[in-house]
């Protein structure tokens, strides 16, 4: 274990981060007479920014939380790349870093999503012929989708709708609200987070939605909208918001406990303790600290390398440092600003980990699936 320890350690100095890389990615049409001008640039590198934060809160509202308004004013404090793109109009792209941005954004007290967004299975029904038509990958409708989902950080999954799902449920499933048939069949697109929907043409738009949690009805309506465009902006928003709800981290500053920063982490006070490399204590319990998480069933380096960069990578963690390695546990020490519920939040946003230990006492302890 000590010989793994020590190649692990080596190896993660030179693992590059790739926490939600899509996130601070943005095209923008550029405005004005003078398209390539600064003014132009500055004001696409705004907007483009606002869309950025936009994905990180999961909140379409943004200006009013706290750092924005001091984030949109230095677009460039963020900004990693631009370029130009032709067109009509013409385009710049651009690149942010969003893991600056997102614990930027969380130290100011604003909500982010922490982790891995989880994915939304989605089963749209339009109003086609007969009994409708279900929307899938390829589909006119299914890149509109797509398109508003991208505006919120919403990630979108549409069923295959080959014969393995035919055989299990029909479009008449979707449109009747049987459950049953509908969570059987998005078993094999593993997602807890499950959508249905009808969408109905005519004098106005309307969407009838559901959004299931593990099979459990989460939220749902009934909306109607100018056109087509503006109910699945809707629906996405909508989407947004639930899954923000659930997995937003922060929205507090202060001395509160559970939002004050770690002690020590930046105010020179404690130390953390270093890695321990000698023979590691036994138990279920290495060190207990609010801190610290503690992962079973860690036994490749692999394993080692895709934990500790599925960690690092959560946007609001300022830094992981790794403790204690003991047959097959490792504990890592989290620098985050919030306290135990919301580091709770955090981990349920880490793919691959179930939580295993007892919920009432430090450390928080998962296992890896």
């Amino acid at each position: 274990m000590y010989r793994l320890l020590l190649i692990l350690v080596a190896s993660l100095i030179w693992a590059a981060p790739a926490w939600a890389a899509e996130a601070g990615q943005v095209s923008v049409p550029l405005r004005g007479d003078a398209p390539q001008g600064d003014e132009a640039r500055r004001d696409a590198l705004q907007r483009g920014l606002e869309t950025v934060i936009t994905r990180l809160t999961g909140r379409d509202q943004v200006s009013d939380l706290p750092g924005v308004a001091e984030a949109l004013a230095q677009p460039q404090r963020w900004l990693l790349r631009y370029s130009y793109e032709d067109g009509e109009p013409p385009r710049l792209r651009a690149v942010f870093d969003e893991r600056s941005l997102t614990r930027y954004l969380a130290d100011q007290g604003t909500p982010v999503w922490g982790g891995e967004r989880p994915p939304v299975l989605v089963w749209l029904v339009t109003e086609g012929t007969g009994r409708g038509d279900l929307v899938t990958a390829g589909d006119p409708l299914a890149e509109r989708l797509r398109a508003a989902a991208g505006r919120r950080g919403v990630s979108l999954v549409l069923p295959e709708w080959d014969q393995r799902d035919r055989d299990v449920v029909a479009v008449a499933d979707v449109r009747g609200r049987f459950d049953g048939p509908v969570l059987q069949a998005s078993r094999r697109y593993d997602t807890d987070w499950v959508a249905t929907g009808v969408l109905y043409g005519g004098a106005s738009t309307t969407l009838n939605w559901r959004l299931l949690d593990g099979g459990d009805q989460v939220a749902g309506q009934r909306a109607s909208a100018a056109d087509t465009d503006a109910a699945l902006d809707a629906f996405v928003g909508a989407l947004a918001d639930q899954i923000a709800e659930r997995y937003s981290l922060g929205g507090e500053r202060g001395d509160n406990p559970e939002s004050g920063a770690v002690p020590g982490a930046s105010d020179g006070g404690v130390t953390p303790p270093p890695v321990f490399t000698g023979d590691a204590p036994t138990g279920d319990v290495l060190i207990r600290d609010d801190r610290v998480v503690t992962v079973r069933g860690v036994r490749t380096l692999k394993q080692w390398q895709d934990l500790y960069r599925a960690l690092a990578d959560s946007g609001p963690l300022r830094g992981v440092a790794l403790r204690v390695a003991s047959d097959d546990r490792v504990q890592f020490e989290l620098d985050f600003s919030g306290g135990r519920a919301q580091l709770e939040r955090l981990m349920a946003g880490v793919a691959g980990l179930a939580a295993c230990g007892d919920a009432a006492a430090p450390p928080l302890t998962y296992c890896l699936r």
